[in-house]
């Protein structure tokens, strides 16, 4: 049997289960009695007939791996309620603008980051990793544990923590920026730089870089022709008659020496054409982030870690840009790692050698992860720009195959791509006053509605629920929860790293 020593005796485990269970219900009717001026949620019928902790995410209910995202705000037991990431899934948070959208994404960041093993925050087993596309440039905060001693907004954000029975602690969180848009000046210590090849980039990556219809317009048609000659035929130099042999790793130089000197373009463009792109293709070509090899995503991604790439100061055109690239590489990387440990799980007449080569691509190949983003709708939104749309619901569509998840936050849910809304398998919705965003939401709900929904003893819609949320406080909904009888509202815990997302 499992025991416990203190200096004196023994306390056997069970009754060290017993206890925790006794003090987790102390902070229960704790946090109850300090909520008892706030709104009251009564929904029908019962959330659940099964006793203890909420446990929903995952098919097979295995709760391997699981994520503690808060404590039912309803009338009743202050159940706990965790999200079991087992399994791939992905992840929607809704809400209007300081309701906790961004907050509520910051827990699955806390979480992700806390380790393997167990704490109050998590219980991971399985080697994962997180990349979180902060193009508001907010994340980054979760480096500075809350503390009693820091600045008045660390205390500030300490108090809350500290109310609810949690404690801070330090968290596995690297910094990126792409590189050349560092500034030393203000940037936290420790940013590391991220850089991209320029053979990384495809064809739609250089329409949105260079703004243009690659289909409609003589400069996309050159681009177009740029990129076949260099990477897939090569050209004649006009200099000399010497063939230039394609070349799949070019660089910008190789495209400025095609502009200058290909003959198969001669008199097929007009010279104030290829001057343009010309042009284009040196100013890109200046920028530090295309002028070194492309980081391996080895180096970015890395199990039971998160990193934060910043990108707030990247013009729209290179957001795009380096969000669709890195989501394309990840996607290819981890295709690759989950088709060698299926041929492992399942192939039963490998070599030892062909096994000891899949084990190595798959130990040195980038670990399963969760991709996460705030105001999704500015990258993957309905706006005339998709290339990074596109790729974000490739990724949605596919990626669980390959061991990817993806968690979106955004304030304006009837904006978001709705191929994208679709794939969405646990909802979390903070307050929405919008009525077609509310519709969105409501539209997407994947736990049962309830059959009477009651806010401070006054029946009301679904819709009113949503309009009627305290900050902090969602609705939960879950398409992998067959313990769950129907939506539940949720109080969020509280963070134990700094949040950014607020106003300064």
């Amino acid at each position: 049997m499992l025991e416990t020593r203190t200096e004196n005796f023994v306390i056997p485990e069970a009754r060290v289960a017993r206890i925790r269970q006794c003090i987790d219900m102390l902070v229960s009717i704790k946090l109850l009695d300090e909520q008892s001026e706030m709104t009251n949620y009564r929904l029908e019928p019962e959330v659940t007939r099964q006793p203890g902790d909420l446990v929903v995410g995952d098919a097979g209910q295995r709760g391997r791996d699981k994520l503690l995202l808060g404590t039912l705000a309803e009338a009743g037991a202050r159940r706990r309620l965790w999200l079991d990431i087992t399994g791939e899934q992905v992840v929607g948070i809704f809400g209007k603008r300081g309701t906790g959208k961004s907050y509520s994404l910051g827990l699955l960041l806390e979480g992700l980051a806390s380790g393997a093993g167990s704490t109050r925050l998590a219980e991971l087993a399985t080697p994962r990793g997180a990349l979180v596309l902060d193009i508001m440039d907010i994340f980054w905060t979760s480096t500075i544990p809350l503390i009693n001693d820091g600045s008045a907004e660390v205390r500030k954000q300490f108090a809350i923590m500290d109310k609810a029975g949690f404690q801070s602690r330090a968290l596995s969180v690297d910094l990126w920026i792409p590189a050349g848009f560092q500034n030393p000046a203000i940037d936290p210590p420790g940013v590391r730089q991220l850089y991209i090849a320029a053979h990384e980039l495809e064809l739609d990556d250089w329409a949105s870089l260079f703004e243009v219809d690659v289909f409609a317009e003589p400069r996309g048609m050159l681009i177009a022709d740029m990129l076949n000659y260099v990477s897939r035929d090569g050209y004649t130099d006009v200099r000399n008659g010497n063939r230039i042999a394609p070349d799949q790793q070019f660089t910008f130089a190789d495209l400025s020496a095609f502009l200058e000197n290909c003959s198969e373009i001669q008199g097929v463009y007009q010279d104030t054409t290829v001057r343009s792109i010309r042009q284009r293709v040196g100013t890109y070509g200046a920028q530090a982030l295309f002028s070194g090899t492309n980081t391996p995503l080895t180096d970015v991604i890395g199990s039971f870690r998160v990193s934060i790439l910043m990108l707030a100061r990247l013009p729209d055109p290179l957001k795009n840009v380096v969000v669709s690239t890195l989501l394309r590489r990840l996607m290819r990387e981890r295709r690759d790692a989950s088709f060698a440990q299926k041929r492992l799980d399942l192939a039963g007449d490998l070599t030892k050698e062909e096994s000891t080569r899949l084990a190595e691509i798959i130990s040195t190949s980038v670990p399963r992860t969760w991709v996460m983003m705030d105001e999704a709708h500015n990258l993957a939104g309905t706006g005339p720009n998709g290339m990074a749309r596109d790729t974000f619901v490739k990724y949605a569509k596919e990626g669980r195959n390959y061991g990817l998840s993806l968690a979106v936050a955004t304030q304006q849910p009837s904006a978001l791509d709705p191929r994208l809304t679709s794939q969405i398998e646990t909802l979390i919705v903070h307050q929405l006053t919008s009525p077609k965003d509310a519709a969105v939401a409501r539209e997407n709900i994947r736990s049962p509605l309830p059959s009477a929904t009651n806010v401070d003893s006054q029946p009301v819609s679904v819709d009113d629920l949503l309009r009627r949320l305290d900050q902090g406080t969602t609705t939960f909904s879950c398409a992998n929860a067959p313990a769950l009888n129907r939506l539940c509202v949720v109080s969020m815990r509280p963070r134990t790293t700094a949040h950014g997302g607020y106003e300064a």
